[in-house]
């Protein structure tokens, strides 16, 4: 139960008991002063209640206040802060595209002197290269003859009746 609550309650069990007391016609004067003392107890509490929730009226506003003083400072600052970032990203952007653009100019100069390099030196090395393949070539040719040559030995020499030289070209997993 929360204290507004009990406060009330306990205002209201003072006053039936004072109304009582007074229609009832007690005599008792010690029962009226103390009847009297809570109604009066009672109002005074009543009062500092009162002015309880005044002040927490106030207090709301006053932070209402604050906030909405909070939430335009930090609008402000947002709007000042985006501009800045807008201005200094435009300029970021304009130095880069400037950086690209000579970066791209000096990359093709050096691409198109490299790329005239390196078909003056490919030619040279596909006149070397072929002259040497070819000489790789007839080398694994004749080696190929000889190479049958001397399985066909190997294999008369060994198996003499069953030796039927049937092989006109190369093995079927050297065409592979």
């Amino acid at each position: 139960m929360s204290f507004r609550n009990r406060l009330l309650t306990l205002s209201l069990c003072c006053a039936v008991s004072a109304s009582l007391l007074m229609l009832s016609g007690c005599e008792d004067v010690q029962a009226r002063n103390t009847a009297a003392e809570s109604s009066a107890g009672v109002r005074k509490l009543e009062s500092e209640i009162q002015s309880l929730r005044d002040d927490n009226a106030k207090m709301r506003e006053q932070i209402k206040a604050v906030q909405e003083a909070l939430a335009k400072q930090v609008t402000d600052r947002m709007d000042k802060l985006e501009e800045r970032l807008l201005l200094v990203s435009k300029d970021l952007l304009d130095k880069v595209a400037k950086d690209a653009d000579a970066t791209r100019q000096t990359a093709s100069t050096i691409v198109n002197s490299a790329r005239g390099d390196y078909d003056k030196e490919l030619n040279s090395v596909k006149t070397t290269l072929a002259g040497d393949i070819q000489k790789i070539r007839d080398e694994m040719k004749t080696t190929m003859e000889d190479l049958k040559k001397f399985m066909d030995n190997q294999l008369r020499e060994l198996y003499p009746y069953a030796y039927q030289p049937r092989r006109q070209g190369p093995p079927e997993a050297e065409t592979k």
